[in-house]
């Protein structure tokens, strides 16, 4: 997807950072590196190949934070070589709320 075109359809603010997502369905699991993150979803990048449309519960272990955060469901939404965009589509709102929390404190 062009950068062009992610910019149009984003809604939340994204933040460039790096750090490890884990990844996990019936079918496939694995871990990725999430290279920027907002409130409603995340870019990564992995060695496990993932398609368009598979759904996953995933863990993302954001830097300097105790605990990681959990996802209950989340989709892929495009893939691009080994990078792939993933969509929040549940987790618990004290969840959202953390993620929102640190994401505001970056600037």
């Amino acid at each position: 997807m062009s950068s062009e075109k992610e910019q149009k359809i984003r809604k939340a603010r994204r933040v460039n950072l790096r750090c490890t997502l884990g990844f996990s369905s019936e079918d496939i699991q694995g871990e990725a590196t999430v290279t920027n993150i907002s409130t409603a979803g995340c870019r990564a990048e992995s060695d496990v190949m993932v398609a368009e449309g598979l759904e996953f519960q995933i863990v993302i272990q954001l830097p300097n934070q105790p605990s990681p955060l959990k996802v209950e469901r989340a989709v892929v939404k495009w893939v691009a070589n080994a990078a792939f965009g993933l969509s929040f589509i549940l987790f618990l709102p004290s969840e959202r709320a953390k993620l929102r929390t640190y994401l505001d404190a970056i600037k």
